[in-house]
């Protein structure tokens, strides 16, 4: 009987001890950010490698220096350079290098915008003792020129982030960048154009000349196949399909209907059915563009 009094004696102290601690309201730690540089996005390792400015104001009365400077980074482990720290002013500063890892997202692949994030966090204050805010003077340099990507937005915001039951004050930097249109239509959407163009003039040319149609359809399927792998080469293996693979999904049903019209045609000539056989090809050619805008309404469709 003696040993359980005891204990519940012990915890109810405990949790008065614990009470008494607590704070009246958690100190408020001011986050502010100056984007350098963007050296590097590399896609097919899903990580980025940014350079800036990163500093924190704050009351002396509410919260240590020591304690300011114990946070982290979520998504990357870079490197830090002390500029400036005075706990009086209440100010800490630091110039940070390094990469920075987030799964990017390929399903509008090659017209497609990605995220840069940064996410800060404190290594062990919740809530309930720290509470970021953003610096309204954070910026982003104006000379930064990240190659063959456009700056679409750039924001700074507090979220919540629950962890093991525990709540924590996450900072988050999100730098969103996008393919120039103009570029990402150039490289990959004309050449494959070109190429399914160049295997629909067989309509062009005569039934009776059935292997020169044959052997250019399937000479220029070969060359979109290859534009294919060359194209999604430039990003790691997904498990969904990007625009671009949807994209040439539809040239392939094309290159089918053209080979197909084409063998039904050489049936034809073989039989000596010359006139049926210009009348497919005539045919075909018209219901070809009918196949073509409902390709392009699916691809709509499945964007939207």
């Amino acid at each position: 009987m003696f040993l359980p009094l005891l204990s519940l004696i012990l915890v109810f102290i405990l949790c008065v001890n614990t009470n008494a601690q607590l704070p009246e309201k958690p100190a408020t730690v001011m986050i502010g950010v100056r984007l350098a540089n963007v050296e590097k996005i590399d896609l097919q390792s899903n990580s980025y490698k940014l350079d800036f400015y990163l500093w924190f104001i704050f009351d002396p009365a509410e919260i240590s220096l020591n304690d300011v400077k114990a946070f982290e980074f979520l998504n990357g482990v870079p490197s830090k350079e002390l500029i400036y720290e005075n706990e009086t002013e209440g100010f800490l500063e630091y110039r940070v290098k390094g990469d920075f890892v987030k799964t990017f997202d390929f399903s509008h692949y090659p017209f497609e915008s990605q995220n840069l994030v940064i996410s800060i966090e404190h290594k062990n204050m919740n809530t309930t003792y720290l509470i970021y805010e953003v610096d309204p003077d954070s910026s982003i340099d104006s000379e930064i020129n990240i190659v063959g990507w456009d700056i679409k937005r750039f924001d700074l915001q507090i979220v919540e982030h629950r962890f093991s039951g525990t709540t924590f004050s996450n900072f988050v930097l999100n730098l969103e960048v996008q393919r120039p249109f103009f570029s990402s239509f150039i490289k990959s959407v004309l050449p494959v154009s070109v190429i399914t163009t160049i295997s629909l003039l067989t309509f062009f040319i005569s039934p009776q000349n059935f292997s020169q149609r044959i052997s250019l359809g399937v000479t220029t399927l070969l060359s979109a196949s290859t534009f294919h792998l060359a194209l999604i080469g430039g990003i790691p293996s997904t498990g969904y399909l990007t625009l671009a693979d949807r994209m040439m999904l539809s040239i392939y049903i094309i290159f089918l209907y053209n080979l197909s019209t084409s063998v039904l045609i050489m049936r034809l000539v073989d039989f000596k059915q010359i006139e049926k056989a210009q009348l497919l090809n005539k045919k075909a050619a018209e219901m070809l563009l009918i196949l073509i805008i409902i390709l392009i309404v699916i691809q709509l469709i499945i964007i939207n």
